[in-house]
């Protein structure tokens, strides 16, 4: 089961001032504040399900919806790979939501085949989207098409598509985050966004310029890949017992939690028993 992991401090789907996410806190508590001690040591079986989720959130990032009355999740995510697994499925609203993006007028008027088949993609994002909105009650985040990756202006127009998408949905704006790869061109599409008062989330930050530049941008979630820069400094650097990739969420999380930003602090891939499907928990 896929997870990425966090420890907030408050949840990062409802008001308040600042969210900080701190990995390191969840992988080396302190002894005195172990999870476990909540569930009476072990006197009782406790899967890692239990512990994580008494401090934090699980937020689905699955094809398979039935257990959403069973774990109660507060937000959601929506990007082309859910969509693909939803493609796969049988007949569902989700899926319905596609089929619908796929009949859509304005996109078969659209000469290029790669400009009809974006406004599909654009479309289907947005019904699916609003879909999970009625069922969470937090924000549902967007991915943003990654070949924008270095096209300011295109992402700038991508996110003011989907907004109308999930206006005629009826989908309040501060309901929806969209996440937006940090790259130079991100980072500033980002600023911009925000500058309307567009909510962003800036995903594959691996470096302390990034969360730097995407703070003084003002996104509204900074997305630091914690395990794989782990993973990678354990590959590279000689030693396999190697933790210190896991201090390269510090000096960001100081700068951070400075601005008004998230921090959102993404682990490796785990299996924990207790769920059958994968999830995400920010």
């Amino acid at each position: 089961m896929a997870l990425s992991i966090s420890a907030p401090t408050s949840s990062p789907f409802l008001p308040a001032p600042r969210q900080v996410h701190s990995l390191a806190r969840v992988l080396h508590p302190p002894s005195d504040e172990l999870p476990f001690a909540r569930f009476g040591r072990l006197h009782a079986v406790v899967t890692e399900l239990d512990v994580v989720s008494s401090f934090s959130e699980i937020v689905p990032d699955t094809v398979v919806f039935d257990d959403f009355e069973k774990f109660a999740p507060t937000a959601a995510t929506v990007s082309s790979s859910l969509l693909l697994g939803i493609a796969g499925l049988p007949d569902t609203q989700f899926k319905s939501a596609i089929d619908t993006a796929l009949v859509d007028g304005e996109c078969n008027t659209m000469e290029k085949p790669g400009d009809r088949m974006s406004c599909y993609l654009t479309k289907a994002l947005g019904n699916v989207g609003a879909e999970l909105a009625h069922q969470v009650p937090g924000r549902v985040s967007t991915e943003i098409d990654a070949r924008l990756a270095y096209d300011t202006q295109g992402i700038v127009q991508r996110v003011h598509e989907l907004l109308q998408i999930y206006n005629e949905h009826d989908i309040p704006s501060e309901r929806l985050l969209f996440k937006i790869p940090a790259t130079w061109q991100g980072i500033e599409a980002s600023r911009l966004l925000e500058s309307e008062g567009t909510q962003t989330h800036l995903t594959f930050v691996y470096s302390f310029a990034q969360a730097a530049a995407a703070a003084q941008a003002g996104a509204s979630v900074v997305q630091i890949f914690v395990g794989r820069i782990r993973d990678w400094a354990k590959n590279h650097s000689g030693d396999p017992e190697i933790d210190e990739a896991l201090k390269k969420g510090e000096d960001q999380h100081k700068l951070i939690s400075g601005n008004r930003a998230s921090l959102l602090c993404s682990s490796a891939i785990f299996n924990v028993p207790g769920v059958a499907f994968p999830s995400t928990l920010l």
